[in-house]
């Protein structure tokens, strides 16, 4: 029994030992807290005790204070600091109890010169300056419009580092410490160049001055400047080593056959043909079908190619009537057959218009010459007995559908 309470005692010790910390430290707690949140003005806390001067103050204490105590003041209280003092009072500092300026520090004109430090801790260590209101209003103690103020300096906050938290790159910041930080991208990002293989960053060098590939809005996706060959098109979205392959970045040809072999040797008729080797006279980079060959120097006359056709064409025979080597004035390049010749004679309507071309032209030779009596038989005699009074009249002029629409009398 004695054995087990001399090993209970310590024990017991113990535990007085911590409830009498933990109460110690609620009693710091509720302390710190009193003197952390304001107390209404009307309210001061007893602790502090009266220390305001009061020499320069009316002798009736009961227009101030109410009650037999010294610290309790009356409901009805209302001091116009502005028009008193000259110092108007805004936001949360209209809202401060008065003791945390008018205390037993000394005169207020005393820490007033030193202006917010005057009665404001800087927690900033002299880092960002003596102007507090650069950052900071009367109407909260939380900075403004930090990533606007940050723009003003050396390391303006872009894309991802905007969103960023002020301690990934300022390590103090959790306790209000902004010293400077390095503005090299390396001195954040140096794990992720550690991890850059495709391609290997460190084997190539590639370990500094970042934003030549990368930009802010995103680590992928470099934005690098390719020197000599504009990536475009096609070429944009390849990965690095398709064409600098095995880590090879320098000395690389900017031809396109040097890539293009393949699809060069394996195009329909360009080695047999002999096609020439720079790609971009018929290809682009936007898409390597379909291609959009430049045919300048080759002739464009029809008859070039379709000498052929022309010879041989029998309905009516080309060549025997006449016709001119310019297909172009008959034909188009949608189809050969169906040609649209523009007739010196209007065949337009009437009976004409269903005839075929070897019902007026019985020969080759008669494409040349043709007129209305060619296939109308008339004597002149006729003719000329009832037509020597028309203006312009003439035996064999075609002219008759002026006077005779489709034909008729």
């Amino acid at each position: 029994m004695n054995a087990m309470n001399s090993h209970s005692m310590p024990r017991r010790s113990t535990v007085v030992l911590v409830l009498a910390v933990a109460f110690g430290l609620m009693a710091c707690l509720a302390r710190w807290r009193s003197l952390e949140n304001d107390t209404p003005r009307q309210r001061w806390w007893q602790e502090r005790g009266p220390v305001v001067p009061h020499e320069s103050f009316p002798a009736d204490c009961s227009l101030c204070h109410a009650g037999d105590d010294w610290y309790s003041i009356r409901d009805d209280f209302v001091f116009d600091h502005a028009a008193e003092t000259g110092v108007p009072l805004n936001d949360a500092h209209d809202r401060a109890e008065c003791l945390r300026c008018h205390n037993d520090r000394g005169p207020v004109a005393l820490y007033e010169q030193r202006g917010c430090r005057g009665c404001h801790e800087d927690v900033h260590r002299g880092q960002l300056g003596s102007e507090c209101a650069a950052c900071h209003d009367e109407r909260t103690w939380r900075p403004n419009d930090i990533v606007t103020k940050h723009n003003e300096t050396r390391f303006p906050l872009v894309g991802a580092h905007a969103a960023a938290a002020c301690w990934t790159c300022h390590p103090g910041a959790e306790v209000d410490n902004f010293t400077r930080a390095d503005t090299e991208c390396v001195s954040c990002h140096m794990q992720d160049l550690a991890r850059a293989t495709n391609p290997d960053h460190q084997a190539n060098g590639f370990t500094d001055d970042c934003n030549r590939c990368h930009i802010p809005t995103t680590w992928t996706g470099g934005g690098f400047s390719h020197p000599g060959f504009p990536l475009n098109g096609a070429h944009a979205s390849l990965a690095c080593d398709a064409c600098h392959m095995g880590g090879v970045f320098t000395g690389l040809s900017t031809d396109c056959f040097s890539c293009h072999m393949s699809d060069y040797n394996g195009a329909q008729d360009h080695l047999a043909n002999n096609y020439p080797t720079d790609c971009q006279r018929c290809h682009n980079t936007s898409s390597w079908t379909p291609a959009n060959f430049n045919h300048g120097g080759i002739s464009s006359g029809c008859d070039v190619c379709h000498l052929d056709d022309y010879l041989g064409t029998n309905d009516p025979d080309h060549q025997l009537a006449g016709f001119p080597t310019s297909c172009e004035a008959c034909h188009n390049t949608n189809g050969w057959d169906g040609a649209n010749f523009i007739h010196s004679f209007p065949i337009r309507g009437g009976p004409h218009g269903n005839l075929s071309c070897n019902d007026c032209h019985l020969a080759p030779s008669d494409f040349v010459s043709f007129s209305c009596t060619h296939c109308h038989e008339h004597r002149q005699s006729e003719m000329d007995d009832k037509h020597h009074e028309v203006n312009g009249y003439s035996w064999d002029s075609p002219s008759c559908l002026a006077c005779h629409p489709n034909g008729r009398h």
